[in-house]
């Protein structure tokens, strides 16, 4: 069993780097929105290592214009963990909190290769797939929390 917890940023850094911006400077890895009030990460752990993690925002979006909308963003699963149910356990536990928190829905620019993934968890394509220069092609998803 996986403990699941939030974390400061410098937790997340280091699998940030492994999964998301492999080859690229580490300081591609903090974004943003890591300094916006109200942004919190959490993570999963095997004992002392960290596997999961994801990154929460109060951020609205043309799609999702709520003041009550929250943004996923960063998350990733270590190559070793993954299929073991360790991303959809965090992913429940970052939208416990935004729900907690007065959020009404989540949304995110999922990686065309994630859609299966968010799909299982009831996230919905809206528009079509776009590029993330540097990154790849993406998709918005988003979710209702009530």
């Amino acid at each position: 069993m996986y403990t699941i917890k939030p974390v400061p940023l410098e937790a997340i850094i280091p699998l940030r780097h492994k999964v998301l911006r492999s080859g690229r400077p580490i300081s591609e890895c903090t974004y943003q929105e890591d300094a916006v009030e109200g942004c919190f990460h959490v993570a999963s752990f095997d004992g002392d290592k960290v596997v999961g993690i994801a990154s929460f925002y109060p951020e609205s979006h043309s799609y999702e214009p709520s003041g009550k909308a929250w943004r996923l963003r960063g998350m990733a699963t270590d190559p070793d963990y993954r299929k073991q149910g360790v991303g959809a356990r965090l992913l429940e536990e970052g939208l416990r909190i935004c729900s907690q928190r007065g959020g009404e829905v989540i949304w995110c620019n999922a990686r065309t290769q994630a859609i299966p993934f968010y799909s299982k968890l009831n996230f919905v394509i809206k528009g079509d797939e776009f590029q993330l220069p540097g990154i790849g092609p993406h998709y918005f998803m988003s979710k209702t929390l009530v």
